[in-house]
């Protein structure tokens, strides 16, 4: 092994364990090859749209000619069937009297006549691929080019393999609340909290949950631990929600069961986030975790939560943080006000004010962002 490719493999590993710039990652390639543009990609192979783009080693007139002509590459034609373990030399794919005249014209030609490469894969799934072209210029030798290709197909299984890490490692923080650290994130919320999978399978609970459910009239767990209400029309809208929550990413509305003797139940749900700090490299390869948060919200279970914890969280005066807990405690306006011994009206214009502030709509918004706030601080019962 060569010190240059001894300190590559070293780079590849320390940029996608650090996640650092991908560039960081050839360095060494391209300091050797200064004159040769590389260019990393992630790219849709279906409409060729790049995700992600950066070219090495070149000026802006480079890619000035290229973005007019993007669309008539033949890269992603030759990528869709090449054998992604090996790395390629797109050429000898295709006649060069096959590329587009435009792309010849105003790209190839004006560029040194780039009309060689060597593309090393690092993954494609899905029809995205993430890869590093390297052009060749047309006074290249073939000796050069062989000695390059070389050198790419002994670190393309290092690239390959760095990369995969990186990418388990976030799936695999994508989903902890569902396993140990899950255990304690839920117990750390003043209410009872599920996350569970698309069929709606708890994957783990706190123990105000596992309460809750041992005795809930109208909630219930069935077989493999699958979440569900009594009443088919309440099962069918819960189902519906916590998909609607996975697949679409978005905040459904709270899922009403119904208690005729006593103030209803509402399941909020929202979708378990991937971390969105991830490199661009890395975010579009990371496919979304297929669990969702569930708190329910029953008032006969609800902790009592300190003035003070909602008031600097949400920023609310003390009597704002009076009229949003009671409401949070499944009152009315109209038994808020009484409760706390104010008219309505006050009641109302708290609301209004408390609406206003926190940017919500409705007083479900306000009770949702109450609980979802709560949800990612600590909390002891």
């Amino acid at each position: 092994m060569t010190p240059l490719l001894d300190q590559s493999i070293s780079d590849i590993f320390r940029t996608f364990m650090n996640e650092e710039p991908l560039e960081n990652a050839l360095k060494q390639l391209q300091t050797k090859y200064s004159e040769f543009p590389f260019a990393i990609n992630v790219q849709s192979l279906a409409d060729r749209h790049y995700d992600y783009r950066k070219v090495l080693n070149v000026g802006q007139a480079f890619h000035d000619s290229f973005a007019p002509v993007a669309q008539l590459n033949p890269l992603p034609s030759v990528l869709k069937r090449v054998d992604i373990e090996e790395p390629c030399r797109p050429h000898r794919h295709f006649r060069k009297e096959d590329i587009h005249a435009d792309y010849v014209g105003n790209f190839i030609e004006p560029n040194q006549n780039i009309d060689r490469a060597i593309t090393l894969m690092i993954d494609r799934q899905n029809g995205l691929c993430s890869y590093i072209n390297i052009s060749l210029p047309y006074a290249v030798s073939e000796n050069d080019e062989d000695q390059l290709f070389e050198e790419v197909k002994f670190l393309q299984p290092y690239f390959r393999n760095a990369f995969q890490l990186a990418l388990q490692r976030r799936m695999r923080e994508a989903v902890a609340p569902t396993k140990a650290l899950g255990k304690f994130w839920l117990e750390q919320m003043p209410f009872s909290a599920l996350v569970v999978d698309e069929n709606s399978s708890v994957q783990v609970m706190n123990g105000r949950a596992e309460k809750l459910l041992s005795k809930h009239t109208n909630l219930q767990l069935g077989r493999y631990m699958r979440l569900s209400a009594k009443a088919v029309d309440e099962a069918s809208a819960l189902e519906s929600a916590v998909r609607q929550s996975i697949y679409t990413h978005t905040l459904p509305s709270p899922v009403i069961i119904r208690n005729e003797f006593g103030p209803n139940t509402l399941v909020f749900i929202q979708p378990i986030e991937t971390q969105k700090d991830a490199p661009d490299y890395l975010s579009h390869f990371l496919a979304r975790p297929k669990y969702c948060l569930l708190m329910v919200f029953d008032p006969t279970d609800f902790a009592e939560v300190p003035d003070k914890m909602i008031s600097h969280l949400l920023n609310l005066t003390p009597k704002e943080t009076e009229v949003v807990k009671a409401l949070t405690n499944g009152a009315s306006t109209r038994d808020a006000a009484e409760q706390l011994g104010i008219s309505y009206n006050t009641a109302r214009n708290h609301i209004a004010n408390v609406s206003r502030r926190l940017d919500v709509g409705s007083q479900t918004e306000i009770v949702r962002l109450v609980m979802t706030t709560l949800s990612r601080y600590p909390w002891q019962t």
